[in-house]
């Protein structure tokens, strides 16, 4: 009932509120309710890891134009990280939405409908007073319904043309490698020139949660729920503890070793956890009435998270809640995530200094950074590099949409932020202009 009433909520406040509801039943927020009380079972040994470690590749074979990210970078769901040679499939969706906008045949339709069902009116008036033959009545009722079965054909058309110009822009979309999660580039595969079909192109880690894998002898089965909660110590980070919460307990245990499997999960939102640390696990003592209400908050706390990407699928065209700050001139995740819908919305305004907001339009929902892209792709690549050197990392050529032919180089959700990455990029002496976004 309570996430139905939070997606009811227009925009920010309904990703906010998601954000919040999702938190404290993941147990973020709640921390009266972590036990200081150890349980008997032994601590044992443990290996903290990525939550996800994918090898990302194409859905479909070519040759890789651009990649856009680098080893150590870190990325935000649906963020554009690398993109093939997508010249025909620009091609395609150009011609596929100059066909789906003609609209020359359905008018010629309509003003043949209305002709002939004018005349077939003259004429059956004229029939009723014997004036014509009934042959010259039959003609006329069938030119009145050919006209008409021309004009659903036309209309027909124009949906088949429409749904041409989707595949057409969903073929495109597939040129475009998006990051499926929130994450660290691990490694890169391949390099701008090379084909690629079923290899992959770079490997991605999610560090948020993380999963904590511990060995947990076979005496202390039984005693391991889902929903205990434990306490979770670095071998490199002792002077920090974190608490982690069971989510996986092997029914299966291994006979050389006599152990079995236990999975928890540790939030790192501000990624200040590393991957891959061996760790040392002490579970918390607690009664099954508090472990089963643990276990029902976070299957809750999945629940809302889904909820928040089905959200922001809709909003963003892609899945994922977002941090509050980014690292690059005050820009949050969660704005940059929405560049590449907004780069293909209605037109904004451009907006010189100071900031203005346009007449009949509202108040704007964002603001885009952009810079024009060079006269010949060469110096538009030059651009991108120089870009590149000089710190500006979270940027996307535009080569489709109203905002075709340019570079953009942030959406920020204020215009302030939005003024303090243009100064940024003035100081470094790039010549760049804003856009309202409504």
């Amino acid at each position: 009932m309570l996430i139905n009433f939070l997606m009811r909520k227009p925009g920010y406040l309904q990703r906010i509120l998601l954000l919040f509801f999702s938190l404290l039943l993941s147990g973020h927020i709640y921390a009266n309710d972590i036990p200081t009380a150890y349980s008997p079972i032994p601590a044992v040994d443990c290996v903290i890891n990525p939550s996800q470690v994918i090898d990302l590749a194409s859905p479909v074979r070519g040759v890789i134009d651009q990649l856009l990210v680098e080893r150590s970078q870190q990325v935000v769901a649906g963020q554009v990280m690398a993109q093939l040679d997508a010249q025909v499939e620009r091609a395609n969706v150009e011609l596929a939405s100059f066909r789906a906008n003609i609209q020359s045949e359905i008018q010629l339709g309509e003003i043949n409908m209305n002709f002939d069902s004018r005349r077939q009116n003259r004429v059956e008036s004229l029939h009723r007073e014997k004036v014509i033959s009934d042959d010259i009545a039959d003609e006329a009722q069938r030119e009145a319904n050919v006209s008409r079965w021309n004009l659903e054909q036309a209309r027909e058309l124009a949906e088949v043309r429409r749904l041409e110009l989707q595949r057409a822009q969903a073929q495109l979309e597939q040129k475009y490698i998006r990051a499926p999660f929130n994450g660290y580039v691990l490694d890169t595969f391949k390099h701008p020139g090379e084909y690629v079909e079923d290899q992959p192109i770079l490997r991605l880690a999610q560090l948020d949660p993380l999963v904590v894998e511990a060995i947990v002898p076979m005496e202390s089965f039984g005693q391991v729920k889902v929903g205990m909660q434990a306490e979770v110590i670095p071998e490199v980070l002792t002077d920090r503890k974190f608490t982690g919460q069971v989510i996986v307990v092997d029914r299966m245990g291994d006979t050389a070793s006599n152990t079995f499997g236990v999975r928890l999960a540790i939030s790192n939102p501000d990624n200040a956890i590393p991957a891959g640390l061996k760790c040392l696990v002490k579970f918390f003592k607690q009664s099954d009435e508090q472990i089963e209400q643990q276990a029902a908050r976070y299957r809750a706390s999945l629940l809302a998270e889904t909820s928040i990407q089905r959200n922001e699928s809709n909003e963003f065209e892609m899945a994922g809640s977002q941090p509050e700050e980014f690292t690059q001139g005050g820009q949050s995740e969660m704005e940059s995530a929405a560049i590449p819908t907004i780069l293909e919305q209605q037109e904004p305004a451009v907006i010189e200094k100071p900031l203005e907001v346009a007449e009949n339009q509202g108040s704007p929902r964002g603001y885009l950074v952009l810079m024009p892209q060079g006269e010949t792709q060469e110096l538009t690549r030059e651009r991108i590099a120089n870009l590149r050197k000089s710190g500006i990392h979270d940027l996307q050529e535009v080569d489709h949409g109203v905002n075709k032919g340019l570079i953009m180089l942030g959406f920020f959700s204020t215009p302030d932020r939005a003024e303090h990455h243009l100064q940024r990029l003035e100081d470094l002496g790039f010549s760049a202009f804003i856009r309202e976004w409504y």
